[in-house]
């Protein structure tokens, strides 16, 4: 178990950082760094998703004079409830992770990312 002597401070990897398992581990400290990593992912899931399907209604609907909207619209609406999702999922993962001391691997937050991109899929 992990005490607070072995917290690096102020040592935060780049974003992505993910690595190869049988590299050097990259992980994950401080609250504010799990938070911005579920963010990137978890937006960089949604807009994806809500950018397809929005081209997908824009090519389904383009003979309409405002369709244009449509992709902008779907991507709007990616932004805002991948941030929400993101802030509430990132949070309770540093919360979880700095009451037991434990280092988070940086493929936390881009598992549970893609876990928030399959969830809205359903």
């Amino acid at each position: 178990m992990a005490n607070n002597y072995d917290i690096p401070l102020n040592n935060s990897p780049t974003w992505p950082s993910l690595y190869w398992p049988f590299d050097n581990a990259n992980y994950l400290y401080q609250a504010n760094d799990i938070w911005r990593f579920t963010t990137i992912w978890t937006l960089i899931f949604f807009t994806s998703i809500y950018g397809f399907a929005g081209l997908w209604t824009w090519i389904v609907f383009r003979k309409y004079r405002w369709s244009f909207l449509i992709p902008i619209g779907f991507v709007i609406i990616a932004l805002l409830t991948g941030f929400i999702n993101s802030v509430i999922i990132g949070y309770i993962l540093a919360g979880a992770y700095n009451i037991g001391e434990l280092p988070m691997s940086v493929w936390i937050p881009f598992l549970w990312g893609l876990i928030q991109a399959f969830l809205l899929l359903i």
